[in-house]
């Protein structure tokens, strides 16, 4: 079933795009958290951004950094936020990834503060440990380069 999402960008729901191109479109959002509240939705469905293959993220992202700095300008807000929320646990309320670009404005109040917990040294430590493990660049093979290197003529005084 296609989320309300897909249905906006077909134009089976009326909705105000502020952007589009052949991957991605934003809205505003109909309930604000201040004025300017955009979304940035993918044209495809996929539920979160770990389900989105890297370019479609990449250019995704692309397109959340010029629109923000945009709005930025556009409202003379002091701050944006982006937000991606992914899973219910996490507030995606819509299973259509999208990014949330909300222009702040000094004393807003408009997202309340997170809720922070101590951490214990041990427990960063295993984390980390196991984050690094997990992570390392997979890496790329190098292409074969057929372009002849380049002379450069270097000045007597850079010889040793």
């Amino acid at each position: 079933m296609a989320s309300i999402f897909s249905k906006i960008i077909a134009g089976e729901i009326p909705g105000f795009k502020v952007y589009e191109d052949k991957k991605v479109v934003a809205i505003l959002d109909i309930n604000p958290v201040n004025a300017g509240h955009v979304l940035v939705i993918p044209r495809e469905e996929y539920v979160t951004l770990m389900d989105m293959p890297d370019k479609l993220a990449e250019h995704t992202i692309t397109v959340v950094k010029h629109l923000a700095s945009e709005l930025k300008r556009i409202t003379g807000s002091s701050g944006i936020n982006v937000f991606l929320n992914n899973g219910a646990s996490a507030g995606q309320e819509v299973p259509h990834v999208h990014f949330h670009i909300i222009p702040r404005f000094d004393g807003d109040d408009a997202v309340p503060a997170w809720k922070r917990k101590q951490a214990s040294p041990e427990d960063l430590q295993e984390l980390s440990k196991l984050l690094v493990k997990s992570l390392k660049p997979k890496k790329k093979p190098k292409k074969p380069t057929k372009k002849k290197p380049t002379k450069v003529k270097v000045s007597k005084k850079f010889k040793n």
